[in-house]
């Protein structure tokens, strides 16, 4: 949604507030309650529709995100495994070709990771019978195959969904359209019909119909993941919007960014599968148009 959208919502929930917290007001003239409602539902869609337009790539994304993640983690596990065996057999050439740790792997593009993984399993699978002593057994060599398997069927899957994506944002298009069709020719003129028998309330509305233009930054939530302990960031963490479909996951650099169309105060989720306890920072007011950061650490569990 463009910042632009953002400002037309927040005027649109302004204007419908307005008028719900008047009921006594405008139901003395029925013909605008029908056109507000018909607003209401209007904006309902667009709410709907732009949590689609977030999932449409949003949730293949995070699906993506965490499946690479967990490959990272893995090859560079086995990586370890060949390398200390390679120092104990004085083999530098295997040590170098294994030389992967999970910082490393996880700045890797998708076009180097799956041969640098690849490698990884070849180079180990070699050397099986030796490596079962470090942990690295034939089943766990399959396991980790499968994993690199179901990740490279998810690289094209953000492609995929532009298509998705796009169809949505034309019906968000259309959405916007019907609103402000209905405030221009319905609410608007309607709405002279208080401007002498209630004259704060209709000052009020046309205050309300003002759209504030947001700043050159979308609406989000942008913040730093780190470990409580050691100060290091923590990639891999699940940044979700409680009972909305705003999600991200934080990088290499423990940074995140989770987009939220729509201004409010929210409580926000960090969840990780493994290694620390999970959190949510509740009470976080997000505004029209800024980018709110929310920093937050981790605390690593009990080894």
């Amino acid at each position: 949604m463009t910042s632009r959208n953002e400002a037309k919502l927040g005027m649109y929930n302004a204007v419908l507030t307005h008028i719900e917290a008047n009921g006594t007001i405008t139901a003395t003239v029925p013909a605008f309650e029908t056109a507000a409602d018909a607003l209401r539902a209007v904006y309902n869609n667009i709410i709907d529709a732009s949590q689609q337009e977030s999932l449409a790539i949003g949730g293949i994304t995070t699906d993506k995100s965490q499946a690479r993640i967990a490959l990272c983690q893995e090859a560079a596990n086995i990586a370890a495994a060949v390398f200390a065996f390679a120092a104990a057999a004085s083999n530098n050439t295997l040590k170098e070709q294994v030389n992967y740790p999970v910082s490393k792997l996880l700045l890797t593009k998708d076009e180097l990771l799956i041969p640098a993984c690849n490698n990884i399993h070849d180079l180990a699978n070699t050397n099986a019978a030796l490596l079962i002593p470090y942990g690295v057994t034939a089943t766990r060599l399959t396991a980790f195959e499968t994993i690199l398997e179901n990740y490279q069927e998810l690289i094209p899957s953000p492609r995929n969904a532009v298509t998705s994506k796009a169809a949505v944002r034309t019906s968000l298009t259309n959405l916007f359209k019907q609103a402000d069709t209905l405030l221009k020719t319905q609410l608007d003129k309607i709405a002279l019909q208080f401007k002498t028998s209630n004259e704060e309330f209709y000052n009020t509305y046309k205050q309300n119909r003002i759209i504030l233009d947001a700043a050159t930054s979308s609406t989000q939530v942008t913040g730093v993941i780190t470990d409580s302990v050691s100060n290091q960031p923590i990639p891999g963490v699940k940044v979700q919007v409680v009972d909305q479909p705003y999600t991200a996951t934080s990088n290499a650099l423990g940074q995140y960014t989770v987009k939220v169309p729509v201004p409010g105060t929210y409580n926000i989720a960090f969840t990780i599968l493994a290694g620390y306890s999970n959190k949510t920072q509740t009470g976080v007011v997000v505004t029209l148009g800024q980018s709110t950061t929310v920093n937050t650490q981790l605390v690593p569990l009990p080894s």
